[in-house]
């Protein structure tokens, strides 16, 4: 026998003695002699029977039942383990062992079992579940602003960005740089982190739009608008934004359900032109009615949006319901269609909110509350999903007896996030749930924290979460720079003449004489 096959044989022998220590070693940190349970352990957050993404951060909880450490095996359907063991309550998965299991898993299932010693020194196993992993990743970050409950100390506020993939968070812009003025509206251009748009409004006011690396600072308010520009979105092919202008009030309750309400004494939607510094509307999108909230469709053809008709001053705020509509945009040559009512809120009872579309042009997901459109503050808001294709639609089971609301669409439109007040009723969570081929929405399952006990100390609301495809890498002192370099006035189209223009303003003034170009 040669020098070679004696090597071999020697590290084959080596390999399996190796194996054979890494298998028993494996089995002593399992209980051998646990108390099998028939039930399914108390854990947060519930991350049982959840459908996750291959690139998901690690899914650490915490065990609330009466256990002092734990012994956590996760198992997937080619026997790859993770072994996790804790002297506490709180299980933290290594960042590195879980992304080489989840790309072992992708495409299947993986079980999870749990072992807990109790007071007493017993071990109990509890009855394992198991999770499902799919290949569509989700999209690696979210951008989001955190502001507090309480409505006197909102004046600490920020956007922050967290990457999906680990537990890694960081501000985009802290309002501490801006005289503690109001900073929202953070809004992307097809989820490109370096498109972005974001309103400051407090002086310094205005509204900061960052392109590639460029950052400009503009004053949206016209003579020919109610308002600067509010609720935006960008069309895709990010030379053009529509916005809504509103006349915003905010109610206090005193006693009931409803703490807080917005609602709008006028609003109009225009549309913002990148290249002409130079704002626009049509008939239809500038009435008497309630119009707000535009969302572009995916392919650049059509203007979503929400419509209230006959409020008045004197109207009930219960009374005022939104429908929901579109309206054809050619861009070729800025000419509109007409408006089409898509779902009317006489036939659902209930107030349509905050459209958004899937980008791949197969759903639209939106709000219904029973009355309004600021659904933040609605415990009655739940999220419905609309298949564009038959304009059919039905409430996701998704939904709480708390607030739902905010969502947004991956890049991939697999998945979509929302927020939810279920927890405690207080504060608003991200939570991601995945759509199948056929449109099924899966269990949702909260963002995931590095400690398991990190929902229990934040006192600060995740508002407005959007998915973004990597991180901002605008620097803050770039933004701030901006803002404090004075603003661009914004113009009119002196081409429109629209007799309704702005029309729910006509109450207050006579825009139509003002418009001498």
């Amino acid at each position: 026998m040669n020098r070679k096959a004696i090597y071999i044989i020697i590290l084959s022998a080596l390999v399996l003695v190796v194996a054979g220590i890494s298998r028993k070693l494996i089995r002593n940190h399992i209980p051998s002699h646990a108390v099998q349970q028939n039930e399914y352990p108390d854990i947060f957050p519930d991350y049982k029977e959840i459908v996750i993404p291959v690139n998901m951060a690690p899914l650490n909880f915490r065990i609330n039942d009466n256990a002092k450490s734990a012994v956590v095996v996760f198992t997937n359907n080619e026997d790859d383990k993770i072994i996790v063991r804790s002297k506490s309550k709180k299980i933290r998965i290594p960042l590195r062992k879980w992304r080489s299991f989840l790309k072992k898993t992708a495409h299947g299932d993986y079980r999870v079992e749990i072992y807990a010693r109790n007071e007493g020194r017993q071990w109990v196993r509890f009855k394992s579940w198991t999770n499902h992993v799919v290949a569509d990743k989700i999209d690696s970050y979210i951008a989001f602003r955190h502001i507090n409950a309480g409505y006197i100390l909102w004046e600490k506020m920020g956007i922050y960005q967290r990457n999906l993939e680990s537990f890694r968070q960081t501000p985009v812009l802290l309002n501490d740089r801006t005289d503690r003025n109001c900073m929202h509206c953070h809004t992307f251009c097809n989820g490109d982190p370096q498109k972005m748009l974001l309103h400051l409004r407090r002086p310094p006011s205005g509204t900061l739009i960052a392109d590639k690396g460029e950052v400009r600072f503009f004053n949206t308010a016209t003579k020919y608008t109610m308002s600067a520009c509010v609720y935006p979105s960008w069309h895709p092919d990010g030379d053009l934004i529509a916005f809504s202008v509103n006349i915003i009030h905010q109610k206090f309750q005193a006693a009931g359900k409803f703490i807080n309400s917005v609602n709008d004494a006028a609003s109009d939607i225009v549309v913002y032109n990148v290249e002409k510094n130079m704002l626009t509307t049509t008939a239809d999108l500038s009435t008497k009615s309630l119009e707000t909230l535009p969302v572009w469709s995916h392919d650049g053809r059509y203007l979503y949006y929400i419509s209230c008709t006959g409020a008045e001053k004197t109207t009930p705020d219960t009374s005022i319901k939104y429908d929901l509509l579109r309206i054809a945009y050619n861009k070729s040559d800025g000419t509109w269609g007409q408006a089409d009512t898509l779902l009317s809120s006489g036939e659902t009872g209930k107030s349509i909110s905050f459209p958004e579309l899937s980008p791949d042009g197969r759903y639209l997901i939106f709000c219904m509350s029973d009355y309004g459109y600021f659904t933040i503050y609605s415990p009655t808001s739940d999220l419905y999903i609309m298949r564009l294709d038959s304009m059919q639609y039905e409430k996701l089971p998704v939904n709480s007896e708390y607030v739902e609301s905010f969502h947004s669409w991956s890049s991939n439109s697999k998945w979509f996030l929302f927020v939810s007040k279920r927890l405690d009723g207080l504060y608003s969570r991200v939570f991601f749930s995945y759509i199948d081929s056929t449109g099924k929405a899966s269990k949702p399952f909260l963002l995931p924290q590095k400690d398991p006990g990190y929902y229990d100390a934040h006192v600060l609301n995740f508002n407005r979460p959007v998915f973004i495809k990597d991180k901002v890498s605008i620097p803050a002192d770039k933004l701030t720079k901006a803002a404090y370099a004075g603003t661009k006035n914004v113009t009119f189209d002196p081409d429109v003449d629209v007799d309704a223009l702005s029309g729910a303003t006509r109450i207050e003034r006579d825009v139509s004489k003002e418009h001498t170009n």
